[in-house]
């Protein structure tokens, strides 16, 4: 009964999450005409610059429309890379994406923009928010065992500001002592080819400050957005699934 209560929830937490965003304002990026043009979020139509991104088969002169987060699902705006599933690269365990993030609103970015100092995302939400950043394993040491390592010159403002990682041991050792960790499929080949760490911070609605990524030669962040429901509706949402629960019982 219990997994059935947090799925329930995990559902009604999507759907809730509809039409936060507000904008987002992305300042020191490359800001190209075509290829790394400026961050997009679901629910934006853009028009497809290259040919192939940000998803395989893309068409120049078509649009693209981004969707919610989940497997599959583009990384960003000047490349095809995509979230993914990971059933079990190199003998490893097989690593689903986190629940918790999917059916999410996400931001997607250049890849180009991973080394500019300046890179800033304004990012205005209507609603009190989860925000997830996902980190690409090799900040800091260029190794993707490991979770990234932060510091001076690598990411430093995510402790500077109070992001803590998520460990509900969803990564490939299992371990609650590891962030959970997201896989990337590089060129959209169906091949698991680098993993992000997990790292939140929840922010009241408004207007916050996301900035540079310092990851030259690697994988921009990624960030997914989950409104926090209201306590009233978490009750009554876990009433409604005991209900059910008892009437199939019954």
């Amino acid at each position: 009964m219990a997994s059935f209560l947090v799925a329930s929830l995990a559902g009604l937490g999507a759907n809730a999450s509809a039409a936060n965003i507000i904008n987002v304002i992305e300042t020191g990026g490359d800001n190209e005409p075509t290829d790394t043009i400026t961050a997009k979020w679901n629910g934006q139509t853009f028009s497809v610059s290259v040919a192939n991104e940000p998803i395989p088969g893309a068409v120049v002169g078509t649009t693209y429309t981004a969707g919610t987060f989940g497997h599959h699902v583009p990384a960003f705006v000047d490349r095809n890379h995509r979230y993914a599933n990971d059933p079990g690269t190199g003998g490893g365990n097989p690593l689903n994406i986190p629940g918790y993030l999917l059916g999410h609103e996400y931001i997607l970015s250049g890849n180009d923009n991973r080394d500019n100092a300046s890179y800033v995302l304004d990012v205005t939400i209507g609603f009190q928010s989860i925000f997830y950043m996902l980190i690409d394993n090799r900040l800091g040491d260029a190794e993707n065992v490991l979770p990234p390592t932060f510091g001076p010159t690598k990411m430093q403002w995510i402790l500077d500001d109070g992001w803590a990682a998520v460990m509900t041991g969803a990564n490939r050792l299992g371990s609650m002592s590891r962030p959970d960790e997201v896989a990337i499929d590089e060129g959209a080949d169906g091949t698991i080819n680098q993993w992000y760490s997990v790292y939140s911070k929840t922010f009241e609605a408004g207007t916050l400050r996301l900035r540079q990524a310092d990851n030259a030669g690697q994988n921009m962040y990624g960030v997914v957005v989950a409104v926090v429901p209201e306590p009233g509706v978490i009750g009554f949402a876990a009433l409604g699934a005991l209900a059910l629960v008892l009437r199939r019982r019954s």
